[in-house]
């Protein structure tokens, strides 16, 4: 036996070439869930409170869940939510069932028909995301109704699940979020819009991957979701499900993608977020000619504005660089991209390093709700997390030089910083 075959018997024996040789697809494929099941009141969480009581009963742990929400009954975190659990935990016959026909309040879904009427060549769009039940913050609704809104998109971070695996856990958090006053007096009246991002499908920093059907609860969830809101389309349908779809106002192109259920881990090589079905699709769909084209994106594109962290497009540079490379081969004007995630409103315009493109404006909104704050970013054009926030966007396409402003609204309604672009200057040289 030579040196060289000694060598691969020993790496073997070791599992160091299995280990190798399988890296790619451990790299590739899902991350495993990490469940969010701790008392919420460490942080002080509010958003988590009804959810760790929900879970105690799911796993039989029954006394302790009565024990938890007699304990926490004082903080009035929504009492008729402590009572429809301790109805579940005391074993009542008319309890909830965890499914929509027992449960026992009015809700009201998201509804994309309304304004079909509305004016398209001049109008008014709301976006963010991170938005945990926050009693206390769910007038962040009545606040952006006050703007009367021609849309309101939610890109990710919608109601924090945190709970691929439970369905129960799942509908929970969609129907106490529907049922609230602010939320229904707004969804009556505004379309809705929703794609997902890692506390919607799967739990913190986590990933589906490249395959269609596994895990296993990546289906389910997506069928949850989708009875949950009222988009045009859902990816490729039952053959590709996601989240990804677009639509028009007008002259106005909105490209919403999927960036979880096809991720794959940020430390392999050339790593995906989207999936080559996607990518296929949003080449496909980039192109279609419009004033404006709104790319929005479940996380921030703008390099290191989640410093030290590869969850953000950060993590798959490589597939960024295609986005904007294709952008400008195909000489696509008019492009800007909104996105949340971070827990704060700002803006950035990001140099793309391609000579001849135009800058790209990203603008960055998601703590809609959401009592945890990240800090603000230095290299940003501008941002706000003094208090919960919603991004505005204005599209006038009456002028000769159409042009789309951005506006950070707080949760008392108040203009914080704004920026106004003109279409001339989304353009190639």
């Amino acid at each position: 036996m030579n040196k060289s075959h000694l060598i691969l018997k020993t790496l073997f024996s070791l599992g160091v070439v299995a280990f190798c040789v399988n890296a790619p697809q451990l790299f590739a494929q899902a991350s495993k869930p990490k469940v969010n099941n701790e008392k919420p009141e460490k942080g002080n969480q509010v958003k988590r409170m009804h959810p760790h009581a929900l879970k105690l009963i799911l796993q039989g742990n029954k006394k302790e869940a009565i024990a938890y929400l007699e304990a926490t009954s004082k903080k009035a975190v929504n009492p008729e939510h402590t009572k429809l659990l301790l109805d579940l935990a005391h074993g009542k016959p008319n309890a909830w069932k965890f499914d929509i026909e027992t449960w026992p309040w009015k809700r009201a879904l998201p509804d994309t028909s309304l304004k079909k009427d509305a004016p398209v060549d001049s109008f008014t769009i709301a976006f963010g995301g991170g938005a945990g039940y926050v009693p206390e913050n769910e007038r962040i609704w009545d606040t952006i109704g006050a703007i009367d809104p021609r849309a309101l998109l939610l890109l990710g971070d919608n109601v924090y699940i945190d709970d691929p695996e439970t369905p129960e856990m799942q509908r929970f958090h969609y129907y106490r979020r529907q049922s609230q006053p602010e939320w229904m007096k707004l969804a009556k009246r505004v379309p809705i819009y929703g794609i997902w991002d890692d506390h919607d499908f799967t739990t913190n920093d986590g990933r589906g991957g490249p395959d269609i059907e596994n895990p296993k609860w990546k289906r389910e969830v997506w069928k949850i979701f989708k009875e949950n809101y009222d988009n045009p389309y859902y990816g490729g349908g039952e053959k590709q499900p996601g989240c990804w779809f677009d639509f028009w106002i007008g002259k106005v192109h909105f490209v919403l993608i999927d960036g979880r259920y096809y991720r794959e881990s940020p430390k392999g090589k050339n790593p995906s977020m989207l999936g080559p079905a996607q990518m296929k699709w949003l080449k496909q769909t980039l192109k279609k000619p419009a004033t404006f084209t709104v790319f929005c994106t479940n996380v921030p594109m703008t390099p290191k504005v989640k410093p030290g962290s590869k969850d953000t497009w950060d993590g798959y540079d490589g597939e960024r660089q295609k986005i904007f490379k294709f952008i400008a081969d195909q000489k696509i004007p008019g492009v800007i991209v909104l996105s949340a995630d971070r827990h704060r409103s700002d803006a950035y315009k990001i140099d793309t390093g391609i000579d001849g493109m135009y800058p790209l404006y990203e603008w960055q909104s998601s703590r809609l709700t959401n009592q945890h704050v990240h800090g603000l970013i230095k290299h940003s054009l501008f941002g706000y997390n003094q208090k919960q926030s919603f991004g505005r966007v204005d599209f006038d396409l009456k002028a000769e030089d159409p042009t789309v402003k951005y506006t950070i609204i707080n949760i008392d309604g108040k203009a914080i910083h704004s920026l106004k672009v003109k279409r001339s200057e989304l353009q190639f040289k």
